[in-house]
């Protein structure tokens, strides 16, 4: 999404009505926006100025960096709706000095200490009579505390995790996981902390592993320091809030021009649809619709002119190129890349050159009218557009009935050397594997079938020519199977 657009959805997904909307995923995030050049200048996070009333007041204090934080958000807010902007502005200065004066309030009441690891287990606990809602913004309130004065946001890392590591793995270290996260939305810190790899595919395999966990710390690279505790984390931690920043940059990396392996195109192919495959699921595509449309213009990408006689085999005839084509159109994520490969599919289709590719093809021609119906079955099973089906088909069968016209195929088969079964075999089997497509062609060929079966040597011959270690019963049972796969029984 262009960032005009996503800083003014941010907002618009964060309408805060009260003290406690504030504290939301949603609204740090549009307060980080809102914000940001500030909170970028004095290496704060949102959640730390959220849990200060030092920091809230030396916000208000910066000349009018509030009253642009606040329009901005409220401009967004409004749009589209019958609110004055200067309403919106009006409620919104009336909840963060309603914000200013809670965490003023608890401060006063409970001033929050610097921690020190040994503190941690008694910090974390539900005290009697508390709420969830008052023990996090105790526990929060502390960490801000304990950051304080630290200007730098690796340091900031480092102390987050020096103290809470140990209780990685438990809920309560969600708390410092809304810490982490925001640290690592700061630009090019999440370099400087797990590092950064050669290519884009190498950064969103590792992304992608980050997120789901599947790591080592062993397997961390050695620089920076931070990149081992960082896995560490990612393997074993309680880290929603991380996760989902994660994402984020699998996005940006996903939405860059770095390719995604060192294969050919048809293995970058697989490898984007395979991240597409993984990215959706039941409850929607993780990463959101930025990161499903960065994959989706990444196949398109791959699917152009330029590419599209490299990315099916190069030199393989035309009649395979269609086929190909169509296999990786059923699979296909964008409708751009989906497009692109019916009408390449159409426009070969109807060329001399695939009928010719066809005819010519080597083979006897039971393999060559096996192909033309394979491609005809791939067709069907590609959910294209009505009327391009029909006619990529309609030429199939048209191309099928003329190369059974001129070798005078039915008439030919009478004639060959073989038993009737044998013979009555071919076409059976033919109509039964899908080879024959087309109305009159089927037809001719049950025609062809049945005048095979009522000769008097047929059964004879078909029971002479089966396995002779088949039982009579069971050669029976293969005769009636393959009649029945035919619609001849």
């Amino acid at each position: 999404m262009d960032p005009q657009k996503a800083e003014a959805q941010s907002f618009k997904d964060a309408v805060c009505e009260d003290v406690s909307d504030f504290y939301s995923r949603k609204s740090r995030d549009a307060i980080g926006r809102a914000a940001g050049r500030y909170l970028q200048s004095v290496r704060l996070t949102p959640m730390e100025l959220l849990h200060s009333s030092r920091h809230q007041r030396a916000f208000s204090d910066a000349g009018t960096t509030l009253m642009q934080a606040v329009q901005k958000a409220a401009i967004a807010q409004v749009k589209g709706t019958n609110i004055p902007v200067s309403e919106r502005v009006r409620r919104l200065y009336e909840i963060t000095d309603s914000l200013y004066k809670e965490a003023l309030e608890k401060h006063e009441k409970e001033p929050p200490e610097k921690l020190v690891k040994s503190m941690i287990p008694d910090v974390i606990a539900l005290r009697d009579g508390e709420s969830p809602s008052e023990q996090a913004f105790r526990i929060r309130a502390a960490l801000t505390a304990t950051l304080d004065g630290i200007n730098d946001w690796i340091k900031k890392f480092e102390t987050l995790y020096e103290l809470g590591h140990d209780i990685a793995g438990l809920e309560a270290f969600g708390h410092f996981d809304s810490f982490i996260a925001e640290i690592l939305r700061a630009p090019n810190i999440s370099k400087e902390i797990f590092g950064e790899l050669p290519t884009a595919g190498e950064e969103i395999d590792r992304l992608l592993a980050l997120y789901d966990g599947d790591v080592e710390p062993s397997h961390a690279p050695g620089k920076p320091a931070n990149a081992k505790k960082f896995y560490t984390l990612a393997k074993t931690g309680y880290i929603p809030e991380t996760r989902d920043v994660l994402l984020r940059m699998l996005t940006l990396a996903l939405n860059s021009s770095g390719r995604l392996t060192r294969g050919d195109l048809r293995t970058e192919l697989e490898r984007v649809r395979a991240i597409f495959k993984r990215l959706s699921t039941p409850n929607g595509f993780l990463g959101g619709e930025d990161c499903e449309i960065g994959l989706q213009k990444r196949e398109a990408s791959l699917l152009s002119d330029e590419t599209i006689d490299l990315l099916l085999g190069g030199r393989i005839d035309v009649g395979e190129k269609v086929y190909l084509a169509l296999q990786i159109r059923k699979q296909a994520i964008s409708e751009r890349g989906a497009d692109y490969l019916s009408k390449y599919v159409t426009s070969i289709v109807g060329q001399p050159d695939f009928s010719r590719a066809v005819s010519g093809k080597e083979g006897s021609i039971e393999e060559k009218l096996g192909f033309l119906g394979k491609v005809h079955k791939e067709t069907k099973a590609n959910n294209l557009p009505p009327r391009i089906e029909d006619r990529i088909c309609r030429t199939l069968e048209e191309l099928q009935e003329e190369l059974l016209e001129n070798n005078d195929y039915f008439k030919k088969l009478e004639t060959r050397p073989g038993s009737t079964a044998k013979k009555a075999l071919i076409v059976i089997d033919l109509i039964g594997e899908g080879s024959l497509i087309g109305a009159a062609t089927l037809k001719t060929a049950r025609k062809s079938a049945h005048d095979f079966m009522k000769k008097a040597d047929f059964l004879e011959s078909y029971l002479a020519d089966s396995d002779a270690t088949q039982s009579k019963r069971a050669r029976m049972q293969d005769l009636e199977r393959r009649l029945k796969s035919a619609g001849l029984a």
